[in-house]
């Protein structure tokens, strides 16, 4: 019995070195990982990611060139009333003997508009760019939405990779201790064989869950302009929102929701648009003013008007694609506000479920899982367990860690929903 427990406690001790010496090697390849990456800055805190965003991301920047386009209408909205003037110039002579000499005969014509054109356009310019800026400011509340749920994604892959880490320490440590108990002829090849295939079971996963920290790092990169070195022991956990939303509160944030605007603001603009085609239906008014020479020398001035009767073509095409387009912007934004709402009600409702899964292994199965590790590890040194209760023991709390993990993406996915909606985040 005393040689046995001296047995253990070597064993333990060897164990602990071995621990040791497999983390400074996760470590260093963790290091050698981060080494391989592109220069970047800091992991920045959530309130910034979501400015770069909102200032960097590639949508905005479309949006935000689209709106100075929709500026550049004003050019020509606010020309004058008066148009391009025009000079006909005619010349004629009589037969020889029958008049003295050349009429010459210029008129001059002033298209002028008289029907409110210019009022028209200017209207049409101020609803496209205010439906613009309202697609600018949907188009950052998804911005923001997708920088949320890459950022807690990169949190969550580094969080995993600190916890595989662990895994690969201790697997690593173990199966050296089983290479020296089966060397010493204390333990199985079986077991050996075990300690060892689960070893390079967690090296796989390790490795793969550096991709996915490293792809989560480029997608963050790709949401805020900025490639960020990975987050250094910051807390997975999402924030809490401001509001939580109900039946009420969801339509309450639907009917003011920038996507709903900018449907609205659309079918404004399309009803400035019929506006402007239905008087341009009118054309301008033509002042003429004449001057020339008669035929016997003499200087001869006149004027007049000339105005075109709008009867068969009165800018149908334009009116009725202007409504059209107004109808189906309408109908686009009662689906999209009944969207959003339902969208709200629903993404609460699945973050409450969410959060209570994640609440229950906390509280109840890891400490579980980690006395029934435990115990199975105590009965193994006590010779009276299997190593496949050992193994399975610990796979179960690494499984319900990792499952941990999964459901904090999804609680950050779904706050980058909601986000993404509203904007609504402390």
């Amino acid at each position: 019995m005393p040689g046995h427990f001296v047995a253990l406690l070597v064993t333990l001790v060897a164990s602990a070195a071995i621990a040791e010496e497999r983390r400074v090697e996760a470590s260093s390849q963790a290091d050698q990982a981060e080494a391989d990456l592109p220069a970047a800055d800091p992991f920045p805190s959530l309130e910034r990611a979501m400015q770069l965003a909102r200032e960097r991301a590639p949508g905005v920047v479309s949006a935000r060139g689209a709106v100075g386009v929709a500026k550049s209408s004003y050019a020509g909205a606010r020309l004058a009333p008066l148009d391009n003037p025009y000079l006909e110039v005619f010349v004629d002579r009589g037969l020889q003997g029958v008049t003295k000499d050349a009429t010459v005969q210029a008129n001059l014509w002033l298209p002028l508009e008289v029907s409110g054109q210019r009022a028209r356009r200017i209207d049409e310019a101020d609803a496209l760019v205010a439906w613009q800026k309202t697609l600018f400011e949907a188009t950052q509340l998804s911005a923001e939405g997708e920088a949320v749920r890459v950022y807690g994604a990169a949190l969550v892959a580094a969080a995993r990779v600190r916890t595989i880490e662990g895994l690969v320490s201790d697997a690593g440590a173990e199966a050296e201790v089983y290479r020296q108990r089966l060397a010493a002829g204390d333990a199985t090849l079986q077991e050996e064989k075990l300690a060892s295939m689960e070893h390079a079971r967690y090296v796989v996963m390790l490795e793969e869950s550096r991709a996915d920290l490293t792809r989560a790092l480029v997608e963050l990169a790709r949401a805020t302009g900025r490639m960020f070195s990975p987050p250094d022991g910051t807390s997975a956990l999402p924030p809490m929102l401001d509001e939580t939303y109900g039946q009420t509160g969801a339509a309450r944030a639907a009917e003011t929701s920038p996507h709903v605007a900018a449907s609205t603001r659309e079918a404004s603009f399309y009803a400035r648009a019929r506006e402007r085609a239905a008087i341009e239906a009118h054309p301008p008014v033509n002042l003429i003013v004449t001057a020339g020479r008669g035929d016997l020398g003499e200087p001869r001035f006149g004027g007049g008007l000339s105005w075109t009767f709008p009867v068969a073509r009165r800018k149908q095409a334009e009116v009725a694609r202007a409504d059209a387009e107004r109808t189906r912007a309408l109908a686009e934004a009662a689906v999209k506000q009944r969207l959003v709402a339902q969208g709200l009600s629903g993404l609460e409702i699945e973050r409450a479920k969410v959060r209570r899964a994640r609440e229950i292994i906390d509280a109840t199965a890891l400490p579980a899982a980690q006395a029934s590790a435990d115990a199975a590890v105590a009965m193994k040194t006590a010779g009276k367990g299997d190593m496949l209760l050992v193994l399975t023991a610990r796979r179960d709390l690494a499984l319900l860690r990792l499952r941990r993990l999964e459901l904090l993406a999804r609680e950050w996915s779904i706050v980058g929903d909601i986000v993404a909606l509203t904007g609504d985040l402390p």
